[in-house]
């Protein structure tokens, strides 16, 4: 059963975005910081949960690495074997199967996109959420703190690392921590794409949320100017790591809320900017259905 969410109230300390020029004002000249890089994510429902689609539906997160196997063993030639589990953890969001990243964007005009389309979403206010970080905490697809907490995704349901102790940084407990079965599959995973990482796991890596900038190789990723979210765990697998609130920014104290009334309103001048389901999504599919509706007229019908 998919995980539902819980309607919340509309708040009332929000910026309530009509236009893309309101949007661009709310910016202000604190919102931009030399140490530090922005990144946006839009979503067609303000009650919309920052949490990956892995963690919406029980029997997704109960069999992540079921997923994952399938999708490679049946599309092999997708997935070469010298790829990074992170890069294909990347790929199989692309074809929307779920995993335990979230999109985010470099292009606040992208976010908007976003936040405007859909048409499940059509009556419902939007939001676009504004996450601020040190450029020292974004990571690359290549990192190592990457690589652990995105080989999760290859271990069972069951995987439970030992419990961290408030000595975990001590020589002795991290010796212990990593002789942990749990953690010996962990690395032996890790191992495979890295073969010279070195056997030594830190206990926080598995709880924490990273930044990651991936590999520019697919056209999508280009175009959206993309970045990913990758959510680590709690206690146990099926319990995701909590989102730190020190990521997220809100310009002038507030909210983004797309008004829903205005959206289609803003998908046009979004068009004239050239950010458009074709420029966004490169796919000739996607871009087809972006012709074919740039030329319908509202009184047509499709022959059957």
């Amino acid at each position: 059963m998919v995980l539902k969410e819980r309607a919340k109230p509309e708040p009332i300390d929000a910026i309530r975005v009509g236009s893309v020029r309101t949007f661009l004002n709310a910016f202000d000249e604190e919102t931009i910081e030399p140490d530090k890089v922005c990144f946006f994510r839009g979503h067609g429902d303000f009650n919309y949960d920052l949490v990956p689609s892995v963690y919406r539906n029980k029997g997704w997160i109960e069999n992540e690495d079921v997923l994952f196997q399938e999708l490679v063993l049946k599309c092999p030639s997708d997935f070469p074997n010298d790829e990074c589990t992170f890069q294909k953890l990347v790929k199989m969001q692309h074809y929307s199967l779920p995993t335990r990243l979230l999109d985010l964007t470099a292009n606040p005009l992208a976010a908007l996109y976003f936040a405007s389309s859909g048409e499940t979403d059509s009556k419902k206010d939007g939001e676009v959420v504004f996450f601020r970080l040190r450029k020292s905490n974004v990571k690359y697809f290549d990192s190592d703190t990457v690589s652990v907490i995105a080989n999760i995704s290859r271990r069972p349901r069951s995987f439970t690392p030992p419990p961290k102790s408030e000595t975990s940084d001590k020589p002795e407990a991290l010796k212990e921590f990593n002789g942990h079965s749990e953690i010996q599959y962990l690395l032996h995973e890790i191992k495979k794409e890295k073969p010279y990482f070195e056997p030594k796991i830190d206990p926080r890596d598995l709880q924490v949320v990273v930044c990651v900038r991936p590999r520019l190789d697919n056209p999508r990723i280009i175009r959206q100017d993309g970045a990913f979210l990758l959510f680590g765990i709690q206690d146990t697998k099926t319990k995701c790591a909590k989102l730190p609130q020190d990521m997220l920014f809100r310009p002038k104290g507030k909210r983004l809320l797309v008004i829903a009334n205005e959206k289609r309103k803003i998908l046009g001048q979004l068009e004239s900017l050239g950010i458009t389901q074709a420029t966004l999504f490169p796919e000739i599919d996607h871009v087809s259905l972006h012709i074919k509706h740039a030329y319908a007229r509202s009184e047509t019908t499709e022959n059957r």
